[in-house]
């Protein structure tokens, strides 16, 4: 037993033995060969004032490198130059480096690097095969100055006072997710700059972690390219990005290989443009590529700026100051199968100063907005023409309205809504408050022969599911405006102290939801009569059937002079003292009935080219009209025919002509 002990002892003893020999040996082999191994087998010249090594922890340590690229205009080759006071390796795996060619280690640690780094020119798909792996689970930087560029001289990155401090960082091979991940970090710099792609690139003014939070000062991203450059060779993008921020933090950021995650993001002063091209973007072939997980427990906007420009730099969206809190946000496989590829949890947007234009004939603003998920404000909303009347009649192709619409207030409550495969939207109230609308028309351009849809059919066309349970006009004004080419001046009419209540507005896409649509509407009919409307209709009907009537009570008739002189040729004086009408209509006919009582009534027979007076045929007629109605008078039955290329408005004035006709135009003219 002893003597087995004693055999023991030697074999474990000659072992180790050989292993110190063995680590001395190389550790010796290292120190005196390894400069000659650089200087003749690598393409750079490196010197250093110490080197240590220990083969059996894998430990290197040296001080004051100096390296420089023996040919730096062999744009094939990798240049380094500069200069690191100290370098410090920590478990190399030795035996991989050697027969695998890999580089595995648990940390490497440079003290004050000096470096420019000059990267080579791409290489073939074979020599990138057969590049050296290498895993570098922890990484320190103290003091750094290190510049990256390409080989055309191009800056890739640049960092100023470098300290870095990476923890568990492991490379992706995965082309499609993140190219790294990571446990930790910490970092500050100064003059960070950095080129994320072939367009875009990031700068910082200072970066700095504390208390796990990413701090970003004078943040910018934006294009190395100009917009024309940028549309002609980046054909597949539909926008070019601009965006500056005094200060961006991040929370709790964690780098995951297929995911990016966050807690909280914040963006100071931030000002976001963003141009579109013109034309349709080239879809790229590859639709299947892996979608990168991004999950944001909180983004949160102060003061924020935003401005959506058209390809000729004119602005089509701004909003010059704004809020914003999103919450729980969430990108990924599943989201991006929807028309909206993310969710989200709660959001807050307050504005001021919005400003769209939507085109070539108007232009949208608003004083101030906030939205939330159940409601919507606006104030100050204005939709204005970009063209005077003149001009837009000139313009026109063929007849069409021109509209100047504006609302002191706009709200909407009890919003529900969703958008997965379609946009499902629910709206429990709209009002809208102090709406003055003026709607002007002229028939000097040709007759627009597109079908005017009726109302139910308008909504039954709207593709997605919509109901709005009570919209109501509070105190609002409309104008209608009729130009003919043989009139003096426009037609009017002029709806003022204009209140109107709707229910069930809906567009026939959701199951159990009322599709009857009643309309009921009080005013004061030329600013001067009250005024009463029913009006009720079926987004299901697919006839559009249609009921509308109404009451005016003491109605001056000189005050309708406006609208009937242009389209009646006649004027009229004394009082409408009541004036009834109901009637039911569907897409081709409109009939009912309708009636007037009156007091000294007189009317005007007008000639159709001069405007002027009818002597003798107004003296006939007011013969036969007589100057006071009876109490009761009877109802005249009116009957007309749509046409198809004008509004239900047309089509339902065309109704009151027809009885105003009937019961004051006694005589043909």
């Amino acid at each position: 037993m002893k003597k087995t002990l004693e055999v023991t002892g030697i074999v474990v003893g000659s072992i180790l033995l050989l292993i110190l020999i063995v680590n001395v040996g190389f550790t010796l082999w290292l120190k005196y060969q390894l400069p000659d191994y650089i200087k003749n087998k690598t393409p750079y010249a490196i010197t250093y004032k110490t080197l240590n090594v220990e083969i059996l922890s894998g430990s290197i340590s040296a001080e004051d490198i100096l390296i420089k690229s023996k040919n730096p205009g062999d744009k094939n080759v990798l240049a380094i130059d500069g200069f690191v006071d100290g370098l410090n390796v920590s478990r190399l795996g030795m035996i991989d480096l050697i027969q695998n060619k890999q580089i595995n280690t648990n940390s490497i640690t440079l003290i004050n690097p000096r470096l420019k780094i000059a990267l080579a020119n791409p290489k073939t798909v074979d020599s990138v095969k057969n590049k050296m792996p290498f895993l570098i689970r922890n990484i320190n930087i103290t003091q750094g100055n290190i510049e990256i560029i390409k080989p055309d001289n191009s800056k890739v990155f640049a960092a100023k006072n470098l300290n870095l401090e990476i923890k568990n960082l492991s490379l992706n091979d995965d082309p499609d997710g993140l190219p790294f991940a990571l446990d930790s970090y910490k970092i500050t710099t100064q003059d960070f700059f950095v080129r994320i792609s072939d367009v875009y690139t990031i700068n910082s003014s200072d970066v700095k972690t504390n208390d796990g939070q990413l701090q970003i000062n004078d943040f910018e991203l934006k294009s190395i390219l100009d917009f024309k450059d940028w549309e002609k060779n980046f054909t597949k993008q539909k926008s070019l990005y601009h965006i500056r921020s005094k200060k961006v933090a991040f929370s709790n950021l964690i780098f995951d290989k297929t995911k990016l995650n966050l807690k909280n993001a914040q963006f100071l002063d931030p000002e976001f443009v963003i141009q579109n091209r013109d034309q349709n973007i080239i879809k790229s072939k590859n639709s299947n590529k892996k979608q990168i997980d991004l999950s944001f427990a909180n983004i949160d906007i102060k003061n924020g700026k935003l401005d959506i420009l058209r390809a000729n730099g004119e602005k089509s969206l701004s909003l010059a100051s704004f809020d914003a809190n999103v919450k729980d946000v969430v990108m990924d496989e599943e989201t991006s199968k929807n028309k909206l590829p993310f969710t989200f949890k709660d959001y807050k947007i307050t504005g001021n100063t919005f400003f769209y234009d939507t085109g070539k004939y108007y232009q949208m603003t608003l004083s101030s907005l906030v939205v939330v998920p159940q409601s919507l404000d606006f104030k100050s909303f204005k939709m204005i023409p970009k063209m005077s009347r003149a001009e837009f009649v000139r313009t026109i192709p063929m007849e069409d309205d021109q509209f100047n619409i504006s609302a002191s207030k706009i709200h909407l409550s009890g919003i529900d809504w969703t958008f997965e495969k379609e946009l499902d939207l629910h709206v429990t109230s709209a009002k809208l408050d102090k709406v003055d609308a003026n709607i002007f028309r002229s028939k000097i351009p040709k007759d627009n022969p597109k079908e005017k849809l009726l109302y139910s059919k308008v909504l039954r066309n709207i593709k997605f599911p919509l109901v709005i349970d009570n919209l109501s006009l509070v105190d609002s004004k409309l104008v209608y405006e009729e130009d003919k080419p043989d009139a003096n001046g426009p037609g009017k009419v002029v709806f003022t102290h204009f209140n109107m209540n709707v229910k069930n507005l809906n567009s026939n896409k959701k199951k159990g939801v009322d599709t009857k649509v009643p309309i009921k509407i009080n005013c004061q009919f030329m600013d001067t009569s009250p005024m009463l409307v029913n009006w009720n209709f079926d987004t299901a009907d697919l006839r559009d059937n249609f009921t509308i009537g109404g009451y005016i009570h003491h109605l001056p008739a000189v005050d309708i002079t406006p609208f009937i002189k242009p389209y009646m040729n006649i004027t009229a004086t004394g009082t409408i003292t009541s004036l009834n009408y109901h009637f039911k209509g569907n897409n081709d006919i409109m009939n009912g009935k309708f009636k007037i009582t009156h007091q000294d009534l007189k009317v005007s027979l007008l000639d159709k080219d001069t405007k002027k007076k009818k002597k003798f045929l107004s003296g006939i007629a007011n013969l036969l009209v007589k100057k006071d109605s009876q109490k009761f008078p009877e109802s005249v039955d009116i009957y007309v025919e749509r046409n198809k290329e004008r509004s239900f408005f047309n089509f339902y004035w065309k109704g009151i002509e027809d009885g105003l006709k009937k019961t004051l135009l006694i005589i043909k003219i």
